[in-house]
C-alpha cells in the first residue's frame, strides 16, 4: 500500500508530462560498461544516472506508463527516492519537457526564395551518364529502378554553361563546381572546358573543383590537370585487391583493381604534400565475414607503402536500394529489437577495434567514427526545452549542392533519385514547385513520425527515400529512420565511453567543420 501512495504522488506530474503522447519521445536512456545515462530530447542535455533512477526510467519509456512501477524490485526507499531524483531535474533541469512538435522551421519555410537566389554553396554537374565499370552495388544497377541506368548521355558544353552562368550571381563567396556521373573521366574534354569557361567567367569570388572517380582513366597528363586546378578528388576503392575486385568490376567481370591503383598513385605523385587535403577514398564494403574483411582492409592501408597512412577514407556499407514499409513507433522495445536484429557492420567493428587501436594505427574507418561522434559532440544544448524543430537534416534544395543533370534539369543532389525537379537551365527554379514538393508536403508528411521520435533534433534524414516521382511517399524512409536512431545510439554510447576513459580523444571533434 505504501508503494501505491508513492507513486500517486507523483501520477499527475508524470501523465502531464506525457501530454498525451508518448514518454519515450522525451529522451533515450543509453549505458556504457561502467555508467547509465540519459539524453534529454528537449534540452540537449546528458545526465548520468544512479541505477535506481535507470531502473525507473527504463520502465516508464518501455511501459509507457507510471502504472506498475511500484512493482520494481526497488526498495520503497529507492523507489521514492528515486521519483524525487526524476521530479527534481524536472524542476531544476527542465528536462523530460519539450514541446510537442506541430511544424519545422528553417530558411525553406522562412527565407526560401532569399536562399536560393543569393546563398546557394554548389554545383553539381552530371557530365555523363555513362560508366566504365559496372560494379555491383552501383545505384544505376537493374536493383536501383529509382535511378537511371547506365545510359550513354553526356552533358553539353551548352547545358554546362547555361548552369554556371545560372549559378554565378546566387553563388556566396565560395563558388564550387563538382564533376560527377557516371564515371565523369569519360568526359574528360567537358571538364576542361568547364575549368576553362569558370576560370574566365568567375570573379571577386574563391572558386573551387572537385571530382567523384573510379580511378581506371587517370593519365599523368589528367593528374597534372587537376593538381594544377587545386580540383579535391574522390577516389574509389575498397581495399585491397581480392576484395575491391570483388564489387568494382568491368562489364565483362574483370577486376579494376590494378588500374584503380595506378590511377591514384599518378594522382599523389602530381599532388604532392597536397594529398592531405585534396585527395580522399571512397570505400564501400559489402557481404559476410565483415570482421575479417576489415582486419584485411586495415593491413592493406597500414602496410602499403605506396598509400599514405593518414589518406582520408569515406567508409561505408552497401546500400542495396531502398524499400517501402509500414511505419513503426520508437519506443524502447521497438529500438532494442531492431539493434538485436540488424547491425551496421562497419560501426560495429570500429567500436570493437577502437580501444584496441586508441593511439596506435589509426583505423580507416575513423572518419566515419568521427562523423558519429561529431554529431553527438555538437548537438545544440539549452537551459530550458528547445521551442523550435529544424527540418532534420534537409538542406535547402537547390542551395546547398544543387545537381544539374546531362539534360539541364535540377535536383537537390546527387544522391537522390526520383524526386520532383527544382527546376532547369532553361527557366531557372521553380520556387511554387519546391515550396509545395520540398517544405509544405515534406512537413506535412514527416512531422506526423517525427512528433514522436527522441532523436528529432539530431536526425540526419534528408530527402532521399522520401518521393516517388512527383509526390511525398515517407514509407521508403522509415528503414533508414530505424538505422539512423540505431547509429545515434551507438554514438552517446561511444562517445561517453571515450569521455570516461579518454577525454582528451574528443579534442580534434572541436575542429571539424560540417560542410
Amino acid at each position: 500500500m505504501m508503494r501505491k501512495k508513492i507513486v500517486e504522488k507523483y501520477r499527475v506530474q508524470f501523465e502531464q508530462l506525457k501530454n498525451g503522447d508518448h514518454f519515450y519521445r522525451l529522451g533515450k536512456l543509453f549505458q556504457t560498461k561502467n555508467k547509465n545515462y540519459f539524453y534529454d530530447m528537449g534540452t540537449g542535455k546528458i545526465f548520468e544516472l544512479k541505477n535506481e533512477v535507470y531502473e525507473l526510467l527504463y520502465y516508464i519509456f518501455k511501459m509507457d506508463t507510471i502504472d506498475g512501477i511500484d512493482e520494481l524490485h526497488l526498495s520503497d526507499e529507492e523507489l521514492e527516492k528515486g521519483l524525487e531524483e526524476i521530479v527534481a531535474a524536472i524542476g531544476d533541469e527542465h528536462i523530460l519537457s519539450a514541446p510537442k512538435l506541430t511544424e519545422f522551421v528553417g530558411p525553406q519555410s522562412l527565407a526560401l526564395r532569399e536562399e536560393l537566389d543569393s546563398n546557394m554553396s554548389q554545383l553539381t554537374l552530371e557530365v555523363t551518364e555513362s560508366c566504365n565499370l559496372r560494379c555491383k552495388y552501383c545505384i544505376y544497377q537493374d536493383s536501383h529502378n529509382d535511378f537511371h541506368g547506365y545510359v550513354n548521355r553526356n552533358m553539353t558544353f551548352e547545358i554546362a554553361k547555361k548552369a554556371i552562368d545560372f549559378a554565378y550571381p546566387r553563388i556566396g563567396k565560395h563558388f564550387y563546381i563538382a564533376f560527377y556521373g557516371g564515371e565523369p573521366l569519360l568526359n574528360y574534354t567537358l571538364i576542361t572546358q568547364v575549368v576553362k569557361y569558370a576560370k574566365k567567367s568567375v570573379k571577386e569570388k574563391e572558386l573551387g573543383f572537385s571530382l567523384t572517380t573510379n580511378g581506371v582513366l587517370i593519365t599523368d597528363e589528367i593528374a597534372e590537370f587537376f593538381a594544377k586546378n587545386d580540383f579535391v578528388i574522390l577516389v574509389s576503392l575498397d581495399g585491397p585487391e581480392d576484395i575491391h575486385n570483388e564489387n568494382r568490376v568491368f562489364a565483362d567481370g574483370r577486376g579494376s583493381f590494378k588500374l584503380a591503383t595506378e590511377g591514384l598513385k599518378k594522382l599523389l605523385k602530381a599532388y604532392g604534400n597536397k594529398y592531405k587535403s585534396n585527395i580522399f577514398i571512397s570505400m564501400v564494403t559489402s557481404g559476410p565475414n565483415y570482421a575479417e574483411k576489415y582486419d584485411k582492409i586495415q593491413k592493406f592501408f597500414v602496410e602499403t607503402d605506396w598509400l599514405p597512412s593518414d589518406i582520408s577514407v569515406n567508409a561505408s556499407y552497401v546500400s542495396y536500394g531502398r524499400y517501402a514499409e509500414e511505419y513503426v513507433m520508437p519506443n524502447l522495445e521497438m529500438d532494442e529489437e531492431y539493434a538485436e536484429k540488424n547491425i551496421d557492420p562497419l560501426v560495429d567493428w570500429s567500436i570493437a577495434n577502437h580501444g584496441e587501436n586508441a593511439g596506435k594505427e589509426r583505423l580507416f574507418s575513423k572518419a566515419q567514427i568521427q562523423k558519429n561522434l561529431h554529431i553527438v559532440h555538437r548537438r545544440e544544448i539549452y537551459e530550458k526545452p528547445m521551442g523550435t524543430y529544424f527540418f532534420n537534416g534537409c538542406c535547402v534544395p537547390g542551395a546547398r549542392r544543387m545537381h544539374v543533370n546531362v539534360e539541364g534539369k535540377f535536383l537537390p543532389c546527387e544522391r537522390v533519385g526520383t524526386v520532383p525537379y527544382l527546376g532547369d537551365v532553361n527557366n531557372g527554379f521553380d520556387y511554387d514547385c519546391i515550396k509545395k514538393y520540398y517544405v509544405q508536403d515534406f512537413m506535412e508528411e514527416a512531422v506526423e513520425y517525427c512528433k514522436h521520435c527522441w532523436a528529432v533534433h539530431m536526425c540526419s534524414s534528408c530527402y532521399i527515400d522520401c518521393f516517388d516521382d512527383d509526390k511525398i511517399n515517407m514509407s521508403y524512409r522509415h528503414s533508414g529512420c530505424k538505422y539512423i536512431r540505431y547509429n545515434l545510439q551507438k554514438a552517446l554510447e561511444q562517445y561517453h565511453s571515450i569521455l570516461e576513459s579518454n577525454p582528451d580523444e574528443l579534442e580534434p571533434l572541436n575542429h571539424i567543420v560540417i560542410e
